[in-house]
């Protein structure tokens, strides 16, 4: 009897560390889907007109995504927040976004904005350096290297005058249209800790990286979610609506 209980507890990790690496890996990748922090800062005050031609398999996708976020996410989150101090929980946050300029840079450069691509660059110079691998981010403080709107292939995509398309609920990774889908792909090839151009060779160091980043960012994801559902009568609709209202205001800025 105790071997079949190792055994089907075996079972139960395995599924959950596979599901975790899985989600996680697209879901970092697209760093702006559910975990910007702008996207449920306010009230939605207007319904957006958008495209929805799938919303039945949408629907569906939908309620499979929320399940897996409130029976995996939601307690990992609880978790990695209850034991880790303040301070350390805002400096892994710190050395994964700075990991990821290159995104930025080539968002920035798509879109001829060499100032904003200057400004990434003195940042990651500043904060990889002085900052110890971007765990803290004097560059702040300096002037001409304040933050700045983070920008990527899909905002670039959206400058460009590519349309949106229609809208789209990714398993695992959310909301998006065949624009975002495309930018994102777009994003991943820049990406140097995303495949399939991934700096780390090695399998465990790929999953032990993405499972981490995954981790440091589940907080702000799960609390941006919560947010949406604990007041929207249809949570489907609410996050459709205030996602793109974010997303075209991403591109128009």
């Amino acid at each position: 009897m105790k071997a079949l209980n190792f055994n089907k507890n075996s079972l139960r990790l395995a599924v959950s560390l596979w599901t975790l690496v899985g989600f996680s890996g697209p879901l970092i990748a697209a760093e702006d889907f559910l975990s910007e922090e702008e996207l449920y800062e306010n009230d939605v005050v207007e319904i957006v007109r958008v495209s929805d031609p799938f919303e039945s398999i949408n629907r569906v996708t939908f309620k499979f995504n929320d399940f897996l976020y409130r029976n995996l996410v939601e307690p990992l989150a609880d978790g990695y927040t209850a034991i880790t101090p303040d301070p350390v929980e805002e400096g892994a946050t710190n050395f994964f976004y700075n990991l990821r300029y290159p995104v930025r840079l080539v968002g920035n450069l798509l879109q001829g904005r060499l100032q904003g691509a200057w400004v990434e660059t003195g940042r990651f110079a500043i904060n990889t350096t002085v900052g110890v691998a971007g765990i803290f981010t004097p560059a702040d403080s300096v002037a001409g290297f304040e933050p700045i709107a983070s920008e990527d292939v899909r905002q670039a995509f959206g400058a460009w005058g590519i349309g949106e398309g229609p809208y789209l609920v990714l398993p695992l990774l959310g909301p998006s249209n065949l624009r975002e889908l495309g930018g994102l792909i777009g994003d991943r090839a820049v990406n140097p800790f995303a495949q399939p151009f991934n700096v780390l060779d090695e399998w465990e160091w790929r999953t032990g990286y993405t499972a981490t980043s995954f981790v440091v960012g589940s907080p702000i994801l799960m609390e941006r979610y919560q947010q949406m559902k604990g007041s929207a009568i249809d949570p489907y609709s609410a996050l459709k609506n205030a996602y793109i209202q974010y997303r075209r205001a991403a591109v128009e800025k």
